[in-house]
């Protein structure tokens, strides 16, 4: 190479930093955070709380005012336009973290605001990279992070769930790395599209090739809490801080799916000589009965919301297993109205805690002394079944009108198994999900109950049920926003 064309390449580089301003303003801020922790020791909850809610509406414009489309550093970032509408989500699910009502003694330590920042920025660059090694290290920001999360309750249990996240997490990563190593043996490459030109002109690699994605896709079951990687889950729901773990159901979820769906297309695993999207159907089957059969017996509200996230996920890498834009589509409907109903669940669950109710059972009656928490309750419960008239149908109808599209243009036959399966388990999920309504409102008990839900609680669940309900009644909002964007990619 020679000198002017490295000169050339250095003020490319430097060029493209611009491009990566929001996530610059978000670790300038994170440091920031440390210096407050530093000075204020745990106190000043207030202004660390406002100061948080401040960086991100910053992160908010700067990420309003780069680019979203193209390629960066030299091929490590391939921006596409679906950044365009996942970042601000992140943004947003953020931020009413920050606000959960039982996260007040979380809120003191500068620590906590510091690593919720960390995880923002893992996601929001897992979902531009173009590299598997960077991919990795994102991923790896977002576990280890997750990692010292989970423990903020600072109890026994806690340690031992994050104990076991990290076992599990370590091992996921062990794979995936292997797998990586792998791959970059036989491509010559980590670059995504350079191992889908190799792929495409190569697709018959013997034995090699698919044990190594499938060790890379050891990783994304892992993150995406899916069977058999999803022993990890209902100890660290039930276990971590509820707005830690709202936060994890969440963010690395959604960025993986946008993450994969990028890494299926752009690395043309289509033409790999083993059908990988069998196997991801087969899983998203049994993750979907594991689930819902195991949330059937939840006495346990965080402990039954985390086995209604493996039955999800089992449903949300339906669009992934499409593949293409209608998939890409519905997969990120889902993922968000998802992200809202959960929020929306884990808030009123951690309302609950901080009132000493932990238990499902603790709940009865409570929907007759407080009808709207009730009533928001029983919104946010049918839209995790997936009924009308909440945006959980909208979702469930787009994600199933996709499959079955799919599957008349292929004609496999696991995909109407995939179909009639997940029809199935939508209804066994029922069972579970108005368990909650029945205890609130039909269920008597015998000690009188009282509960103290504020305005700006409130206020917040209010607004989430909003959006799960324009979701349904306007679903054409979201609907035209992500036309907007190349599903394509």
């Amino acid at each position: 190479m020679s000198l002017e064309q490295l000169n050339q390449q250095i003020q490319s580089i430097l060029g493209d930093f611009g491009i990566l301003l929001p996530e610059a303003v978000l670790i300038v801020c994170s440091f920031v955070l440390i210096i407050l922790q530093l000075v204020l020791k745990d106190k000043g909850s207030t202004i660390k709380t406002t100061f948080s809610l401040f960086a991100l509406g910053l992160i908010a414009m700067a990420v309003s005012t780069t680019s979203i489309s193209g390629v960066y550093f030299n091929g490590l970032l391939s921006l596409t336009q679906v950044v365009g509408i996942a970042k601000p989500f992140f943004i947003l699910v953020t931020g009413v973290i920050l606000l959960f009502p039982k996260g007040e003694g979380l809120l003191k330590k500068g620590e906590y605001h510091f690593l919720l920042l960390m995880i923002l920025l893992g996601t929001m660059l897992l979902i531009q990279v173009n590299n598997l090694l960077l991919a990795y290290l994102s991923l790896e920001l977002i576990s280890i992070t997750s990692y010292i999360l989970i423990t903020f309750s600072f109890d026994r249990k806690g340690f031992e769930a994050g104990i076991k996240y990290l076992l599990f997490g370590a091992m996921a990563s062990g794979l995936m790395l292997y797998g990586l190593s792998l791959i970059y043996g036989l491509t010559g490459s980590l670059q995504i599209d350079v191992i889908g030109e190799f792929i495409s002109q190569q697709p018959e690699l013997g034995f090699w090739l698919p044990i190594a994605f499938i060790l890379l896709f050891v990783g994304i079951w892992f993150k995406l809490s899916l069977a058999p990687m999803h022993i990890w889950a209902p100890d660290v729901y039930e276990a971590g801080p509820t707005p830690v773990v709202a936060y994890i159901s969440i963010l690395p979820k959604v960025a993986v799916l946008i993450f994969f769906s990028q890494l299926a297309i752009t690395a043309n695993l289509e033409d790999l000589s083993f059908d990988w999207k069998m196997i991801f159907a087969g899983l998203a089957v049994i993750s979907m009965f594991v689930g819902n059969l195991s949330a059937l017996n939840q006495t346990n509200a965080k402990r039954m919301m985390a086995y209604s996230s493996i039955a999800h996920s089992g449903m949300l890498v339906v669009g992934v297993i499409v593949g293409n834009a209608f998939g890409v589509q519905s997969m990120l409907f889902y993922g968000i109205v998802y992200g809202f109903m959960n929020l929306g669940a884990f808030y009123l669950i951690d309302v609950f805690q901080k009132e000493g109710f932990s238990k499902i059972h603790d709940l009865s009656g409570l929907g007759r002394q407080a009808p709207w928490l009730g009533v928001f309750a029983v919104i946010f419960m049918i839209a995790l079944a997936g009924l009308p008239p909440t945006g959980g149908f909208t979702a469930k109808l787009l994600m199933f009108s996709a499959l079955w599209d799919f599957y008349q243009t292929e004609g496999n036959q696991y995909l109407v198994w995939l179909f009639g399966l997940g029809l199935l388990n939508t209804a066994i999920s029922l069972f579970y999900y108005l368990k909650i309504p029945y205890y609130l409102f039909i269920h008597t008990s015998e000690e009188k109950k009282e509960i103290n839900f504020s305005t700006k609680d409130g206020t917040i669940v209010a607004i989430i049920v909003f959006l799960v309900l324009l979701s349904f009644f306007k679903a054409d909002l979201l609907l035209n926003v992500l036309n907007q964007f190349n599903f394509a990619l």
